[in-house]
């Protein structure tokens, strides 16, 4: 079994910005030291306490900072970006650390609606939708795309490519991943639903039995059980649960009120712990 570990970059109490990008490269390192198999980083943005707002730079720095571990994005999130120049960002990043970038794509806003608007606001009104913009971001990297002979992401894309994987909370998401063959991150922390989990991972494995399926969990470590029970008292996180279906976790109360007060949409509000 693989083990893995995506980290939000998250800024501790009492630590500065600095510090906690810090933290973010030393636990790949440790990670590389240990003999984990990929390390992923995320994409958030106007979150108080979350400072990972551009993944294909830390993956960048993380590939300098490290030696043999598959460093990655998990992930970019492809509503606020072009596929062709992700394609290129990734494939680039490929060329200069081979076999060891990792591109998983996902749905979500990351971030805030002021956020999100202010990330989208020269976009198109009729942009395609998440799936045909996936399609399309893997046409890209596999060069089936239309025009493949004179739109190229690279001058070599064969030596080496990032691996591509989806990311998702549900089994319309694992079936979607399966059917187009690309590999499948599923977001267990957010629901922590065993059932669910399991009902994924049969719907995904069903449809694409050599593909990768990868369950992020949430994983509180300590030293002692007073510590640990310090800090899941500490680390309790809220879902925000909108009309779509789509589901975000943020950790504060402030940020909860600020999507609430920057949205006209209906969002249900629970709140739990991370583990």
């Amino acid at each position: 079994m693989e083990f893995n570990i995506l980290n939000q970059s998250p800024i501790l109490d009492g630590h500065s910005v600095v510090e906690s990008l810090g933290h973010t490269v030393e636990l790949a390192q440790l990670a590389d030291t240990l003999g984990y198999k990929r390390y992923f980083v995320s994409e958030h943005h106007n979150m108080e306490n979350l400072i990972g707002t551009a993944p294909e730079v830390l993956v960048a720095h993380l590939i300098n900072h490290t030696k043999n571990i598959n460093i990655g994005a998990g992930g970019v999130m492809l509503s606020h970006h072009n596929p062709f120049h992700v394609a290129e960002q990734f494939q680039l990043i490929s060329h200069l650390a081979p076999n060891r970038v990792d591109l998983g794509v996902g749905k979500a806003p990351g971030g805030t609606p002021l956020s999100t608007a202010a990330l989208q606001h020269e976009l198109r009104t009729n942009i395609d939708s998440f799936n045909d913009r996936f399609l399309s971001l893997k046409s890209y990297v596999e060069g089936t795309h239309e025009n493949n002979r004179t739109l190229k992401i690279s001058a070599d894309t064969e030596s080496s490519k990032p691996d591509l994987f989806l990311l998702g909370g549900s089994s319309s998401s694992a079936q979607f991943a399966a059917e187009n063959k690309v590999n499948f991150i599923f977001a267990h922390f957010i629901k922590n639903d065993e059932t669910l989990l399991k009902e994924v991972s049969a719907v995904y494995k069903k449809s694409y039995p050599d593909g990768k399926f990868i369950a992020a969990l949430s994983v509180l470590a300590a030293e002692t059980e007073e510590e640990k029970k310090a800090a899941a008292e500490e680390n309790q996180v809220y879902s925000l649960k909108f009309k779509d279906g789509k589901t975000l976790r943020v950790t504060t109360e402030n940020q909860v009120n600020d999507y609430i007060r920057n949205t006209e949409e209906k969002i249900e509000v629970e709140k739990s712990s991370w583990i």
